[in-house]
């Protein structure tokens, strides 16, 4: 991974609380917040945007680390069906600032994440595989740039 600098702002103050963090010279943007806080999280305008989210918590029945990873055209309405799930309790989102993710781009994304997340078996992944979606290389590559940076911003939460 490359040296940046990241940006977290505190919504609330708190940084278990709703979160934002950006890279330098990086067109995304995350947010994240805890359960409790989701009414406050979709009522931010990013997640009116094409996005890929992770919903994070515990497995009922096994006990164990779970995951939901998922993409919508519009975030806020696609996390609004998650309501009803009881696993989660955190979600973090992931956006472009510049609008330039396409449905392709994102569905190309939770493909990539649902196969490395099924790879590396840290959590049960509760979501059917993802074919994701097939892009030019150059597309691709891009992306794949887009996905390390998010993956940055993970490790550093």
């Amino acid at each position: 991974m490359q040296a940046a600098t990241i940006k977290i702002f505190l919504v609330h103050g708190s940084p278990s609380g709703l979160r934002t963090a950006e890279l330098s010279n990086w067109s995304g943007k995350a947010i994240a917040a805890p359960r409790t806080e989701i009414s406050d999280l979709l009522k931010r305008e990013e997640l009116a945007n094409p996005g890929f989210y992770l919903l994070t918590g515990v497995d009922p029945e096994s006990g164990d680390r779970a995951i939901y990873i998922g993409e919508a055209e519009n975030v806020t309405n696609r996390l609004k069906g998650h309501a009803t799930k009881d696993f989660w309790n955190a979600a973090t989102v992931f956006v472009s600032k510049d609008e330039n993710l396409t449905k392709a781009h994102i569905r190309y994304i939770e493909g990539v994440l649902i196969e490395r997340a099924n790879n590396n078996g840290v959590a049960i992944v509760m979501n059917s595989a993802s074919s994701g979606a097939r892009l030019p290389e150059s597309d691709a590559a891009e992306m794949d740039v887009f996905l390390e940076k998010c993956l940055q911003l993970l490790i550093a939460k």
